[in-house]
């Protein structure tokens, strides 16, 4: 239940440092002094560094990172594989369709009836056809990992219609 009676300073000030937290000065890096200058101790390698060797950051209360900047690049080194990119992208994807599928169906069906009756257009409805009419057998196997898993036909040349090769959904991705 709202009122209409103003706060007190002494409400504001305790809603202030409620929303504000403590501080836990317990927890903050300790400075080092070595030869007049500002060192300190890395969180990832344990190493103890002059102010320099840290990227500047606001966020912080000692104005720089966490960690010194040859941890930071190796951390971003790691962060920039793209197969593992891929991955988290793919998992993300499958975490929403299977949240909201509907909207994605709705999402393939306008794509569809926008879709430009291209030669790709094309060379996947005679591929399905002959999928279908059995001119084509599907393998059970992806043909560049050899898992059992759903598979996808790639076109090499799509003037070519009928030659294709069988990769599960990863492996038609790298390829």
């Amino acid at each position: 239940m709202t009122h209409n009676i103003p706060h007190t300073e002494e409400a504001k000030d305790k809603i202030r440092k409620a929303k504000l937290g403590v501080p836990l000065i317990k927890k903050r890096r300790k400075l080092i002094l070595l030869d007049g200058l500002r060192h300190w101790k890395c969180s990832t390698c344990l190493r103890v560094l002059p102010e320099g060797s840290f990227y500047k950051s606001k966020r912080t209360w000692n104005g720089i990172t966490n960690e010194c900047r040859n941890c930071h690049i190796k951390c971003s080194i790691k962060t920039r594989d793209k197969a593992n990119s891929n991955r988290l992208g793919r998992e993300s994807m499958r975490r929403q369709r299977a949240k909201d599928p509907e909207k994605y169906r709705e999402r393939e069906r306008m794509a569809s009836k926008k879709r430009l009756k291209d030669i790709r257009f094309y060379a996947r409805q005679c591929l399905n056809n002959a999928v279908s009419g059995g001119i084509i057998s599907k393998p059970k196997q992806c043909s560049k990992c050899g898992l059992n898993k759903k598979l996808t036909a790639h076109h090499r040349d799509y003037m070519k219609p009928l030659e294709v090769e069988w990769f599960c959904y990863e492996c038609h991705g790298n390829r």
